[in-house]
């Protein structure tokens, strides 16, 4: 596992401190401080949280929100017009094609990187993978949850950061950021042919009645030991007070009588959401926002979507020494992705908070992945393999205008010929996060100048393997 990752179980929290001591020494026990922005831009702070859902291994473009129509396109994928005049592959996303005015679609991304394990920390990160500042770069999620921490009240018993079905050694931690600003990893990646079938929610959140006294007895005696191990107080190093902060947000989770409903998952829910684990992950976090318990971003990882070979028909594979015929391909990944995001936009729409507003309002929802794929007709695998010259994002809620569609690729689909919006070029991923960044309230020009290296931290920097750019928010996307 990851060390840097606090995992949701007891056993992973008691376990974990000893692995982050390793970690944080190679670190200099430096605070950030020094926060400055440029001022030039005001946020638009119309949502509190923000969901992000990650196709991992790359969906194909022009096989789901930018579909294209060809020779190579089955039958079955019943491409219709919806009444906003937006063609659809009905077929694979029959729910979201009725729903189309519920989100926008952004045509005309382009990425930087076109290999998984960068593209993904690309994702997370929103800069190219650089293995001297490894340690130091911290998540968007660990950066969103690092400016909600002023805000935090007393009641607030969730970390400000939670992931989903990500794998702990591909999730991007906090960095320079701190422990308070780590996310907490829940569910597991146990894959049939890489499709996630159910998040697994049998780990024990809370203290049972009969083990709460031995669980007190043990956590004061740890209490007492460390501090006696590290004095204790301001005095405090900031390697014992990571973990001092790992072991406290672990409590506020285990004491608190809420936890167990916010993970937990019905069976009913677990059937509308599409009895997957992408569906279970958007099922909880529907219950996150709905709880209002200090989480602000939400991660959520639905992988299986690098089909370079047998797309439209599924690959083999045993289970238990059964062979499978089929498997995952692009109907199921659709399937799934289909029947999660339309009940959580449903979901998110119908409930409302206190004040009577619908939850959809305060929350952005942001849906891509790390580049597109190859236009045109499937290669000599029935498959296709990776582009960074196109690909799709979905964004919803927090004011976003529904039926929106900016920007169009090729006939083939394979490479951006229309961008859409004010800054006539292509859509990079630092546009998407200058986006989340101003939809929660955040002045993406932010820098921390005060870092490990010594050298600044930009929330989103402007510099990129095609040179620097003038990343900003999408502002077309809001009404």
């Amino acid at each position: 596992m990851n060390p840097w990752i606090p995992q949701l179980t007891r056993r992973e929290w008691l376990r974990v401190g000893g692995a982050t001591v390793v970690g944080h020494s190679l670190l200099p026990t430096l605070r950030p401080h020094n926060v400055m922005a440029a001022e030039t831009v005001k946020p638009r702070a119309t949502a509190e949280t923000c969901i992000f859902i990650d196709l991992m291994g790359g969906p194909s473009q022009l096989d789901t929100f930018d579909i294209k129509e060809g020779a190579w396109t089955p039958e079955d994928f019943d491409v219709q017009t919806t009444k906003q005049g937006t063609r659809m592959p009905v077929g694979l996303l029959p729910k979201l094609s009725e729903r189309i005015d519920q989100y926008a679609i952004v045509r005309s991304m382009n990425f930087f990187e076109n290999a998984h394990v960068r593209g993904t920390y690309y994702l997370q990160a929103g800069r190219i993978q650089s293995p001297a500042r490894l340690g130091e770069i911290p998540s968007v999620g660990s950066v969103v949850a690092y400016e909600s921490l002023a805000n935090r009240k007393d009641d607030h018993f969730l970390p400000p950061f939670v992931s989903m079905n990500m794998d702990p050694f591909q999730l991007v931690g906090s960095g320079l950021l701190g422990a308070t600003s780590s996310p907490l990893l829940v569910g597991q990646t146990q894959t049939i042919g890489n499709r996630l079938r159910a998040m697994d929610t049998s780990l024990p959140l809370l203290v049972s009645d009969a083990e709460r006294p031995e669980f007190e007895r043990r956590r004061d005696l740890l209490q007492r030991l460390r501090k006696e191990w590290h004095g204790g107080g301001e005095q405090t190093p900031r390697i014992f007070q990571d973990i001092d902060d790992y072991y406290h947000s672990a409590w506020r989770i285990m004491e608190d009588s809420r936890a167990a409903d916010v993970f937990a998952i019905p069976a009913t829910d677990h059937d509308r959401y599409g009895a997957s684990g992408v569906g279970d992950a958007c099922a909880v976090a529907r219950n996150l926002v709905s709880a209002d318990a200090g989480t602000r971003f939400i991660f959520i990882a639905q992988d299986g979507w690098d089909l370079h070979g047998n797309a439209y028909e599924g690959n083999d594979f045993f289970v238990d020494g059964k062979l499978v015929k089929g498997g995952w391909n692009q109907y199921q990944m659709c399937w799934d992705l289909d029947a999660a995001l339309s009940t959580l936009l449903d979901d998110l729409a119908q409930s409302k908070d206190a004040s009577g507003k619908p939850l959809l309002e305060k929350t952005l929802v942001v849906v891509m992945g790390e580049f597109g794929r190859i236009g045109g007709p499937l290669d000599g695998l029935k498959g296709r393999g990776h582009n960074e010259h196109a690909g799709v994002a979905v964004l919803a809620g927090a004011g976003v205008q529904g039926g929106v569609v900016l920007g169009a690729t090729d006939a083939l689909g394979g490479k951006v010929a229309t961008h859409g919006w004010h800054k006539d070029r292509p859509v990079y991923p630092e546009d998407i996060l200058a986006t989340i960044y101003s939809s929660l309230g955040i002045d993406w020009t932010k820098e921390i100048l005060a870092t490990p290296s010594g050298r600044p931290f930009q929330y989103v920097e402007n510099t990129s393997p095609r040179g620097t750019i003038d990343f900003g928010e999408i502002s077309e996307l809001f009404g």
